[in-house]
């Protein structure tokens, strides 16, 4: 942000307009939104309309000038930016754990109940990489949910082990509500990257 605020405001003695932001809505909660009020703060001049939905938005027909999208792109007409990446992640309550004991092998998740978050895995197996091979395990959902903060919920109460990004459980685990499990066995980060159309380079 502060690259892309210095190139903007070269040349000239102050930003104004409208800025037009997306991106998923936890991450653009914890993490967007807080970087634009410090952007908005130093550039009175300028306004912002954040839009924060879980799905993929057309940038061009929704008039969107910059979106963070997670996870890999597929070729487009779209300027891409790598900022950063997040890790797959099986966790679960230290009290699961303690009932129900540690999963030490991806095959270990058979025997486990688990937390199904449908937008990161829309069908009931999860992907592990041991070496270089991936392989894919059948899991047992005790839930199945398509919101996030529904699904870190039962994974804190105690529901099952769950899989979802790092920036998704990273408060909880700080906070030690959640424990990381099977983590020598995680595939490839997801990157994280911001995009815009070509037309706003002009």
């Amino acid at each position: 942000m502060q690259e892309t605020e210095a190139a903007l405001t070269s040349g000239q003695t102050e930003l104004q307009g409208k800025l037009t932001i997306t991106a998923s809505v936890l991450f653009g909660r914890r993490y967007v939104a807080p970087i634009v009020n410090d952007f908005l703060q130093r550039h009175p001049n300028v306004t912002a309309d954040l839009l924060f939905v879980d799905r993929i938005v057309n940038l061009v027909e929704e008039g969107i000038d910059v979106a963070v999208r997670i996870g890999h792109l597929p070729d487009s007409s779209l300027v891409a930016v790598s900022v950063g990446k997040v890790r797959r992640v099986v966790c679960t309550s230290p009290e699961y754990l303690q009932r129900r004991g540690i999963p030490r092998t991806p095959a270990d998740i058979r025997g486990h109940a688990c937390v199904r978050h449908t937008g990161l895995a829309p069908r009931a197996d999860w992907h592990f990489r041991t070496g270089r091979r991936t392989v894919t395990v059948p899991i047992n959902a005790s839930i199945s949910c398509n919101d996030i903060n529904s699904c870190l919920d039962a994974c804190v109460n105690g529901r099952g082990v769950g899989m979802f990004l790092s920036y998704q459980t990273a408060p909880y685990k700080e906070a030690k509500k959640l424990r990381y499990v099977l983590e020598k066995y995680e595939t490839e980060p997801v990157p994280v990257q911001v995009v815009f159309p070509q037309s706003r380079l002009v």
